[in-house]
C-alpha cells in the first residue's frame, strides 16, 4: 500500500509591488492599492514600466486524496524590507494593505489569520492582493527600486470535519 504524502504548506508569489515608472522632485508617494488603483503625491508619472499590486498564492496540499471538508486556519505574516537607498534616492514602503476579508489593512511583520473553509481537494488554495505605499526622497540621481515583499504561513489548525 503507497504511503501517503506528508501534508506541505507553501506560498508562491505571483507577482510583485511594481510602483511603475516615475521622476519625483525633492520628495513624494505613490500608492497602489490591493485592487490595482493609483494615488500619487509629488510624484510626475512616466511611460514605462506598469504599476500594480502584488500577488501570493497560499497553497495546502493535504498529502492524500481524501475528500473529506476540511477548515484550515492559517497564520500570515507580511513584511516589508527596511528603508532602501540606491544611489541618490531613498524610499520607504509602508501602509501595506490585503483584498483579504478581515486583513485589509496590516501591520507589517504581525501575524494575522486566514481561514481556507470547505478544503475538498488535495490542494487547496487562495490568491490575494497586496498594495501599498512608496515614500520616496530624490538627493540626486535616479534608480530602479524593487522591495520584495515577504510572506510566511504556518498552519494554526485543521478541523477535519470541515464547515
Amino acid at each position: 500500500m503507497p504511503l501517503a504524502n506528508t501534508p506541505q504548506i507553501s506560498v508562491v508569489p505571483e507577482s510583485e509591488l511594481s510602483f511603475g515608472t516615475f521622476m519625483v522632485f525633492g520628495s513624494g508617494s505613490r500608492s497602489i492599492s490591493p485592487a490595482g488603483t493609483v494615488s500619487d503625491i509629488g510624484i510626475v508619472a512616466l511611460e514605462g514600466r506598469p504599476t500594480g499590486p502584488a500577488r501570493f498564492t497560499i497553497s495546502y496540499d493535504r498529502g492524500n486524496q481524501s475528500r473529506n471538508a476540511m477548515e484550515l486556519e492559517l497564520e500570515v505574516v507580511i513584511s516589508v524590507p527596511a528603508q532602501a537607498r540606491m544611489g541618490g534616492v531613498e524610499a520607504r514602503l509602508s501602509a501595506v494593505e490585503t483584498d483579504l476579508p478581515g486583513a485589509m489593512r496590516i501591520t507589517p511583520g504581525r501575524p494575522f489569520r486566514l481561514v481556507i473553509s470547505d478544503c475538498r481537494t488535495r490542494i487547496c488554495s487562495r490568491t490575494f492582493q497586496v498594495g501599498g505605499r512608496l515614500d520616496v526622497t530624490r538627493h540626486f540621481g535616479g534608480a530602479q527600486l524593487v522591495l520584495p515583499i515577504p510572506v510566511d504561513v504556518r498552519v494554526i489548525a485543521i478541523d477535519r470535519r470541515g464547515v
